[in-house]
């Protein structure tokens, strides 16, 4: 008698999954929540479960619970292959035929900040990626969802995980992908570039609730329903990109079928796919077997990814225990508890931790993880943890590290006088992690400075004063959101932003102190600049004399999310 196949994902099932990909803070009331809807059964899936979990919770006492109250249909056509056109069609039709919202987002190759169209032979599931990424964000502003949904699987997991390890990932990013994290601050360098979108994308989230359910159940589950769906025939080509040629790999192997397939693979993919099966031989938490099937595989990554949970907890456990009172935009930890931290997981996830909220890079981008370069981190870590102290030293992520001694009654100690130095009652060592300067601070007002840490916000202050906007705000150095209050801007620089074009005054953003945080002046020509608010140690505002027309406030994030 043959087996029963696999079953269908049942709603009280989802709504568990579902609220497993709840942001840490819960979802804000009366939000929305977008799903990456690519027409396939995945996406379409995980759409049609959703919709159903929403439309039932509404009718019921439950609908009291800070839970989304609708979904949007967000899809991406990439204009890159024929089926590319009828495939979002087929994305718009399923969310039609659900009643749910739809929006279909065009990638418009060529128009800034768009690269142009990727030719055959080129490389393409990067530049695809963060075009796809960077329109579904876009697409959740004009639609006001607050998260986004996609429909990746268990297998896909198994995937990423792979693909991770061809890149050199440690054990952590090998547990692969989290099933909530914030969007971030994006990939993009500057605001305006492709990837970037700033402070809003600490408060949007990305969440994948079919993150632990096979491939074949959401198959079972569309067949159950009579969902339809297409699937895109490019997932299927292994020469294509990198994931498609683990799926392939993966496949032939489940089948039992000749692997030869896989010889004529451009370089750059069979050359990953050797990475893989070396890398996945060395993994210390658990037994990756590349040969072993996708059954022994889940459990692998199963573990790995269980294992990232325990360390993001472990980690915030010490960083609560070792995190002294600590000057805006700086981190100063206890020096005399780091040797209890043992396991060398927990110490690099413990460092890039750190190093992340301190960059001045965007925040959840790989250069404030310092690009994680394996020995540039070690270094880190080997200084930190050693007993007899080091000098000031960088080792990557635009984090300056250095020596200090704290205490509670006297002035912080910073650098190279807190070396060999005994200890007074009631002080201790400890490390101050902190901005890279980009110039030495005694020259910090004269020197030219790039254009993130010497903004001029003349036109932009002109612009929401004649619009009658009541609020402007500026990310500073992807650290400090500036926020102006335009209803108690001073008269002066009312007066000044009148007559900016004609007179050549500006308004300006720049740093101040060692920790460059910010502060606003009014620049005339052949003047000295006149400051109008600063940042000061205790984390207030000095506006000196004016009414509070302006806030600073550090942005970036320690948890690990």
């Amino acid at each position: 008698m043959a087996g029963a196949g696999p079953a269908p994902i049942l709603f009280n099932e989802f709504f568990q999954m579902f609220m497993r990909c709840m942001p840490p803070n819960g979802w804000p009331v009366n939000s929305k929540i977008a799903v990456g809807n690519s027409g396939g059964p995945d996406s379409t899936c995980l759409l049609f479960l959703l919709n159903k979990l929403l439309t039932d919770l509404r009718s019921k006492a439950m609908a009291r619970q800070s839970i989304p109250t609708s979904v949007v249909s967000l899809s991406v056509n990439h204009n890159l292959q024929e089926t590319s056109q009828s495939m979002a069609a087929r994305s718009a039709a399923n969310a039609e035929a659900m009643g749910v919202e739809h929006l279909t987002l065009d990638i418009p190759w060529g128009t800034p900040p768009f690269s142009a169209k990727p030719v055959a032979g080129e490389p393409v599931e990067q530049v695809a990626r963060e075009a796809r990424y960077h329109v579904i964000f876009d697409g959740m502003a004009r639609t006001g969802a607050h998260s986004v949904a996609f429909g990746h699987h268990a297998d896909d997991q198994v995937e990423t995980s792979l693909m991770r390890l061809a890149r050199g990932t440690t054990e952590l990013g090998a547990g692969g992908m989290r099933r909530c994290r914030r969007w971030g601050m994006g990939t993009g360098d500057v605001e305006g570039g492709l990837g970037w979108v700033g402070h809003h994308g600490l408060n949007r989230w990305i969440m994948r609730p079919l993150l632990e359910v096979r491939k074949d159940r959401i198959l079972a589950t569309c067949e159950e329903h009579q969902l339809d769906y297409v699937n895109d025939p490019t997932n299927f080509q292994p020469e294509i990109t990198l994931r498609n040629a683990i799926r392939h790999m993966l496949t032939l192997q489940e089948e039992g079928k000749d692997m030869s397939a896989l010889s004529g693979l451009p370089q750059h993919i069979s050359g990953s796919l050797d990475k893989i099966k070396i890398a996945a031989a060395d993994l210390q938490e658990t037994t990756m077997d590349l040969e072993g099937g996708l059954h022994q595989l889940h459990g692998a990554v199963k573990v790995l990814s269980s294992r990232l949970e325990d360390v993001d907890n472990e980690v915030t456990f010490h960083l609560k225990n070792l995190t002294l009172p600590s000057p805006p935009s700086t981190l100063i930890l206890s020096s005399h508890a780091l040797p209890a931290i043992v396991d060398p997981t927990v110490r690099l996830a413990f460092v890039l931790r750190v190093m992340r909220y301190v960059s001045f890079h965007p925040w959840g981008s790989m250069r404030a993880d310092g690009n994680r370069r394996r020995t540039s981190i070690q270094r880190t870590i080997d200084t930190l943890w050693q007993s007899d102290g080091a000098p000031p030293f960088t080792a990557g992520g635009g984090v300056l590290w250095q020596p200090a001694i704290f205490s509670a009654k006297r002035r912080l100690r910073v650098g190279t006088q807190c070396l060999g130095r005994q200890l007074q009652p009631g002080e201790r060592f400890a490390w101050m992690a902190c901005r890279l300067p980009a110039v030495p601070y005694h020259i910090l007002d004269t020197a030219a400075l790039p254009s993130k840490l010497d903004i001029d916000i003349t036109e932009r202050l002109a612009i929401a004063m004649s619009r009658g906007n009541d609020f402007l705000e500026v990310l500073f150095d992807c650290r400090f959101l500036v926020r102006f209050d335009l209803s108690q801007i001073p008269e002066e620089l009312v007066g000044a932003l009148r007559k900016y074009q004609e007179t050549g005054v500006n308004v300006r953003i720049k740093p101040h102190t060692k920790f460059y945080w910010p502060k606003v002046v009014l620049r005339k020509p052949s003047c000295p600049d006149t400051t109008y608010a600063t940042l000061v140690d205790d984390g207030q505002i000095d506006t000196f004399g004016h009414a509070p027309w302006v806030t600073m406030e550090y942005i970036r994030l320690l948890d690990a999310t």
